[in-house]
């Protein structure tokens, strides 16, 4: 009894936290959204295109993702050859890129598909997930012992069957988490339609962006954020009906079932590699030229006109100032997001419900804009007047990170298994002795790549930043944002020294937890 009430206690923290800070403001948009004439706003036809627009772009998105990343998972993870864990690595980098910056980096592709707005949204949907989809669905097919391909062989199945009959069967849940997350972080996406659709195409995030900036119409942002909310629950529902957890995210296993490649393997690994370079290694190398060149010649002028105010002083604060803003907000979000997600993902080790684990999942479901503009709302004044606070900000951060922090910790604990513990408490160990003594030194590295994932999505988080947080206050992707959307040689060469500066502070930060995480696992081998 006084276990189960102790555990009680655990979970009020994080009900707190999530009641407060996710569910109120949500109750509060439903309720500024079923005001009279909520269905006639719907119905309109501007709103009705982004509705569909959005559902439309998700969906072929994730395919895409799905047919790209599915031959860079089986190379990366289910074959061994030199430079595959570098190439690993490398795929991060996308994943935790602002999606402004992505959109600054495929400006080559946007001229060159002149007219073809929709595709280079696609495109940037695709440079910004595909890692996930490798990144999750790569160490559950390495996993899958090499007998099963084997038998099937000897059953006469070839490698389209073998993969459709065999194979998919046993990626099932890995590949309908993938899937469920890049469609919601596609339908959720912001800073992409926004910065790449020049006006030509709205979704919802930029129908309510518009709504409360241009026109100050608060119904309609409002009844746009209840259809992207009920958007996500649909998607929420059948994931839980195909997959038994609401997420699987394995993003720190490293151990690799895998075999040398071999000659049939020849045009998969080409495909990949083609598919990295022009995906990802062209665009970003895009930025670094223009960055450095000015007129022809290598110059080091954008950089230093990162301590000004951009052309005709457009700017609030510099860069730098906004570098400051974005690291703070970044530290203080994932601090929060660890602390509660670890927290969960324990407590739902203990629990047999399956509601929790929905629960606590949905945040990630809900952008930034709608949570946004939710805190806007709701948090203006009494009886919590959040909003005149910086912490605003790094607040729905935490909260747009820490289901997933909640999924990679989970993993990990889950893989202790019950023996572990139950031989443990056997053995006179208490639940504390438990945790910090088998517990926590098994799932450092998990809450190591947690953290690290935590920070680098806060930085690059524009959503809510560009809604909540004042001049003053603004981050990096607010300021990029900002020089982007005024024309000038000299903005335009800031926006790129910035991204640039983005993109080094993104590798060093993915290298370093790599670095860690070797350490880490060399010494615990030795």
């Amino acid at each position: 009894m006084v276990r189960h009430l102790r555990r009680l206690a655990l979970w009020a923290a994080p009900a707190a936290f999530i009641a407060v800070l996710f569910f109120w403001p949500l109750t509060s948009i439903a309720a500024a959204s079923l005001s009279p004439g909520w269905l006639e706003v719907l119905a309109r036809p501007e709103f009705q295109g982004a509705i569909w627009f959005t559902i439309w772009q998700a969906l072929v998105s994730t395919l895409l993702c799905l047919a790209i990343g599915l031959p860079i998972a089986f190379v990366l993870y289910r074959r061994k050859f030199f430079g595959s864990k570098l190439l690993r690595t490398i795929l991060v980098i996308p994943f935790v890129l602002p999606a402004i910056v992505v959109a600054i980096a495929l400006t080559d592709f946007r001229q060159l598909l002149a007219g073809s707005t929709i595709l280079v949204i696609l495109i940037a949907h695709v440079f910004l997930n595909i890692a996930l989809v490798v990144r999750v669905i790569g160490p559950a097919w390495a996993s899958i012992d090499h007998e099963t391909d084997e038998a099937a062989e000897l059953d006469g199945a070839n490698g389209i069957k073998k993969f459709f009959f065999v194979t998919t069967a046993q990626l099932r849940p890995a590949l309908v988490s993938s899937a469920a997350l890049v469609f919601l972080f596609c339908a959720t996406s912001f800073a992409t339609v926004l910065s790449l659709g020049e006006g030509q195409v709205n979704s919802i995030e930029t129908a309510i962006y518009f709504a409360l900036t241009q026109r100050l119409d608060l119904q309609t942002a409002a009844a746009l954020a209840l259809a992207q909310t009920l958007i996500t629950v649909a998607a929420f529902a059948l994931t839980r009906k195909f997959s038994d957890s609401a997420f699987i995210v394995e993003l720190t296993s490293e151990e690799t079932n895998s075999k040398p490649i071999g000659r049939r393997d020849i045009p998969i690994l080409l495909f990949s590699l083609f598919a990295i370079f022009v995906l990802f290694v062209i665009p970003i190398a895009s930025l670094f030229v223009k960055a450095f060149m000015r007129a022809g010649e290598f110059s080091l002028k954008a950089f230093a006109d990162l301590a000004g105010y951009g052309a005709r002083n457009i700017l609030d604060i510099t860069v730098f100032e906004a570098a400051g803003n974005s690291l703070r907000n970044a530290v203080v979000a994932a601090s929060i997001a660890v602390l509660f997600g670890v927290l969960i993902a324990w407590l739902l080790t203990q629990t047999k419900s399956r509601w929790p684990d929905l629960i606590f999942a949905l945040p990630l479901g809900i952008s930034s804009v709608v949570l946004g503009f939710g805190y806007l709302i709701t948090f203006g004044g009494e009886p919590l007047a959040l909003r005149q606070s910086w912490l605003v900000v790094p607040l729905v951060q935490a909260l747009i990170t820490m289901p997933l922090v909640v999924r990679i910790t989970y993993s990990a604990l889950a893989t202790l298994g019950k023996t572990t513990r139950e031989a443990a408490s056997n053995a006179g160990a208490d639940t504390w002795q438990i945790w910090r003594f088998i517990e926590t030194p098994n799932i450092r590295p998990a809450i190591a790549t947690a953290l690290g994932f935590a920070l680098l999505s806060s930085i690059g988080e524009f959503g809510s930043s560009v809604l909540l947080a004042y001049s003053d206050q603004a981050t990096l992707p607010v300021v990029l944002m900002r020089l982007i959307s005024r024309p000038g040689e000299q903005n335009y060469a800031m926006a790129m020294a910035t991204s640039v500066l983005i993109v080094l502070l993104v590798v060093a930060l993915v290298a370093a937890s790599e670095l860690a995480r070797s350490r880490r696992r060399r010494s615990a081998a030795a």
